[in-house]
């Protein structure tokens, strides 16, 4: 087939710029000219390819729930509701009908913070669907440098969809996704420039971001890595 002399410089020409751009002006530049040539995709999220429901319609009720084991309750112990509540919030402002963090917070003491069987959940609130964030592992710190904070947070994200059985509910689990996730993406931090406070903050944050991600669909801009 024939090459198109036009096309052909015109492609040339652009490779030139995204060369130029990417050596002068660093990453964001050369991501900002290859979005103006190929525009923004949407990444569909796990939640949405297994459910082939769009949460941010505002259609479907929402529960967020966060387990960890009793170590890392010992070391973090505010770890579990505060993943909860960062997640509904970046849900929240998506237009995600989630159920509110403080009524799933009481519940949850209310229950010693445990719960044996999803379909608990499904009963105990009006949902359509139920989302348990299982963490793992928290690891502030690389082993053998404690100079330096480099977060890591790993686990698993479950996903339930709630149906009427009789006089009562049940969760069917619709998918699960791991997940394994580093604070920062390039080199660790100092551990005398920050509290060991505002960095567990940090780290929260950024994957609380990464954990709605898997929720809802997105732009490929809005990714983090």
């Amino acid at each position: 087939m024939p090459v198109n002399t036009k096309q052909l410089t015109r492609l040339t020409c652009w490779l030139t710029a995204c060369l130029i751009l990417a050596t002068a002006g660093g990453c964001s530049l050369f991501v900002m000219a290859g979005k103006s040539i190929l525009g923004d995709p949407v990444v569909n999220s796990p939640f949405s390819r297994a459910s082939n429901v769009d949460l941010r319609t505002g259609q479907h009720r929402v529960v967020i729930v966060a387990s960890t084991p009793e170590t890392i309750k010992v070391e973090f112990p505010a770890a579990t509701v505060n993943l909860i509540e960062k997640v509904s919030r970046k849900l929240k402002s998506e237009g995600v009908n989630v159920v509110n963090y403080n009524k799933i917070a009481t519940w949850l003491d209310d229950n010693g913070g445990y719960w044996d069987e999803v379909d608990e959940l499904a009963n105990a609130f009006e949902t359509d669907f139920i989302i348990h964030l299982e963490i793992d592992s928290i690891r502030l710190k690389q082993p053998g440098s404690p100079d330096m904070f480099e977060g890591r947070v790993s686990g698993t994200v479950y996903g339930y969809e709630v149906h009427q059985s009789g006089n009562s509910k049940v969760a069917h689990r619709i998918f699960n996704h791991s997940f394994e996730r580093k604070y920062p993406d390039g080199y660790p931090q100092l551990a005398d420039r920050m509290s060991r406070e505002e960095f567990h903050r940090k780290l929260m944050e950024h994957v609380s971001l990464a954990l709605a991600h898997q929720l809802y669909d997105h732009h490929s801009s809005e990714e983090i890595y």
